[in-house]
C-alpha cells in the first residue's frame, strides 16, 4: 500500500510538470518555443520534487527559493 501511495505522488509530480510545459507551449507568449516550455515544466517538476522528498522545512524553503530564480 505504501509503494502505491508513493507512486501516485510521483505520478502527480510528473503530471504537474507535463501540464505546466503544455500550458506554456499552448498559451504562453508568442515567442515561447518548445525549449522554453520544457524548461518551465522542468522547474515545476523540480519544485514539486523538492517539496515531496525533503523533510527539513528550512532546507526545503531554501531550495524552493533558489529554484524560483530559474526561468
Amino acid at each position: 500500500m505504501r509503494s502505491h501511495k508513493c507512486a501516485r505522488r510521483w505520478a502527480f509530480v510528473l503530471l504537474s510538470g507535463a501540464v505546466s510545459a503544455t500550458l506554456v507551449y499552448a498559451f504562453g507568449p508568442a515567442g515561447s518555443d518548445l525549449v522554453a516550455s520544457l524548461a518551465v515544466g522542468g522547474v515545476v517538476f523540480l519544485v514539486f520534487s523538492v517539496a515531496l522528498t525533503v523533510s527539513n522545512e528550512r532546507v526545503k524553503q531554501i531550495l524552493i527559493d533558489l529554484l524560483s530564480l530559474l526561468p
